[in-house]
């Protein structure tokens, strides 16, 4: 053969692999891919916080990169398909060095499903939820591995909790032996790291003064002599809120034993007042106008029953109210704190204006009845009860008439007894003021009915005007101002000792 067609011959060979020493059947193996972050400093970083953004990216010289596994120790490694992830790094020294690891993979993977590796079982989607790889769940085909992973030192250094009470959430001027308090706890290196609460009442003058609550804790509710049982929630603490003037001090720490600063209720220059009830008799004060009910209800209680009901206490909620704001001394907490404040006493008597604060009466009274407290609770009703609270919740009626019954009350205009003759009809006074706009009640099917209007051609029928809940009754209302009914006033005081001493039972 001519030198010439040799040498062509051989190189038409060569172009299809024949004279070469790497042959088709034994090609080049598959080189892993290189992995980057985005920090990579020739030294330690300095410290920093424990909250750090970190990208990184891989390189494959003959695929592509389809993942990443990532880890804090190079052994334990956690797949991610992300380029980057907001880092919450979390300790329990006050402060530490963490290693971060970063291994890109490519796609060269071997078309099956594999359960073990040193990085763990292949990432799948569980389809049927079993916890384990069944065939046809789709799969991330792990390919070849960076074998020297991108590597970054991070030390940290911890930052203490900080702590503020709640917006508006300040306790009232004056309590009696329950108040709440409720708070914020924050900590930049994650809310998961406070560790424990600590309050102080009056005194912190020493360790021993400060007591400890669980971290997860949101508020705490204080009282005097409470029997805490199991069912009382875990924030529920007995101590020592004693007649007089109180501060409470907060704290936080962290796992790390970091400590926040302390902060107080009320704010400095101020305390708040706790008040011990001075029997098992409340008065509920729900009354704006100022005329003579105050003093007309208390010259009765000072005699009725003997004195049995003089030594009360009155809780004023309309004090400093207004159509956008609660009175002074509602708690910001209605729950648990005004709700527990009424579980004190045994007996209340709730009077109220036309505009009775039914969002209050609707968020206490539910419980109170619960627990054995009994209420009479004297009010008229606005023309518009909606989005007041539900009076079905507390009371032994079903709703309120639709609309008054007529424009004003006469002196002489009375209610009448229905089914209980003992107890006495009540007769409007003939005072100057004006009693406008009474609306009659809907008893429920098993309540009831005490009183009607009586009879007459200013309006139709005989509105219902007074209910109790049942033959052992613990709440009776009564829908009028009662104190513009005490024409005499001894029929008033009658009503008044057949609630209290025979409804209710008090001795």
């Amino acid at each position: 053969m001519p030198l010439r067609l040799t040498y062509l011959l051989c190189a038409v060979l060569l172009a299809g692999a024949g004279c070469s020493k790497e042959f088709a059947n034994d090609p080049a193996p598959n080189q892993p891919p290189d992995t980057f972050l985005f920090l990579r400093p020739d030294s330690a970083l300095r410290e920093t916080t424990s909250q750090q953004h970190l990208h990184w990216w891989g390189v494959d010289a003959d695929g592509f990169v389809v993942g990443f596994f990532f880890s804090f120790d190079s052994t334990t490694w956690t797949y991610t398909a992300r380029n980057d992830s907001l880092l919450a790094l979390s300790f329990s020294r006050p402060d530490t060095t963490f290693h971060f690891y970063v291994a890109a993979f490519d796609n060269h993977g071997n078309g099956r499903y594999d359960g073990t590796s040193p990085y763990g079982p292949e990432p799948f989607l569980d389809q049927n939820a079993n916890g384990r790889w069944d065939a046809g769940e789709p799969f991330v085909d792990v390919g070849s591995v960076d074998v020297t992973p991108a590597a970054l030192r991070i030390p940290v250094a911890n930052s203490p909790p900080q702590v503020s009470f709640v917006l508006r959430s300040d306790v009232p001027e004056t309590t009696y032996t329950v108040a709440t308090f409720q708070w914020n706890a924050t900590d930049f290196d994650g809310d998961e790291t406070i560790d424990r609460i600590f309050y102080a009442l009056d005194d912190t003058s020493s360790a021993s003064r400060w007591r400890e609550l669980d971290g997860s804790f949101k508020s705490l509710t204080l009282f005097r002599n409470r029997v805490l049982t199991p069912s009382d929630p875990p924030n529920y603490r007995n101590d020592s809120l004693s007649e007089g003037n109180h501060i409470l001090y907060l704290k936080v720490r962290d796992i790390a034993g970091a400590v926040s600063n302390t902060i107080r209720m009320p704010e400095a220059g101020k305390r708040w007042y706790v008040r011990e009830p001075k029997g098992d008799f409340l008065i509920v004060d729900d009354y704006l106008p100022t005329d003579a009910a105050a003093g007309f209800y208390g010259s009765l209680f000072d005699t009725l029953m003997g004195g049995r009901l003089k030594a009360r206490d009155v809780l004023d909620i309309k004090r400093g109210a207004s159509s956008i704001k609660r009175g002074d001394l509602v708690p910001a907490l209605i729950n648990p704190t005004l709700t527990e404040t009424l579980k004190l006493f045994k007996y209340i008597f709730w009077y109220a204006d036309n505009g009775p604060s039914l969002e209050i009466a609707q968020s206490t009274l539910p419980e109170i009845k619960r627990s054995g407290t009994k209420v009479l609770f004297v009010s008229g009703f606005p023309e518009n009860v909606t989005g007041q609270g539900s009076l079905v919740d507390f009371a032994p009626i079903a709703n309120v008439e639709p609309g008054f019954f007529t424009n004003r009350l006469n002196a002489g205009d009375s209610l009448l007894t229905v089914s209980d003759p003992s107890y006495p009809p009540l007769v409007r006074d003939n005072l100057g003021t004006i009693y406008t706009f009474p609306r009659g009640i809907l008893p429920k099917v098993d309540a009831r009915v005490l009183y009607r209007m009586q009879g007459s051609t200013r309006w139709a029928g005989q509105p219902i005007m007074g209910v109790k809940d049942a033959d052992q009754a613990s709440f009776v209302l009564v829908a009028v101002l009662l104190h513009r009914f005490g024409t005499p006033p001894l029929n008033v005081a009658r009503l008044m000792r057949k609630v209290y001493a025979e409804e209710f039972g008090v001795q």
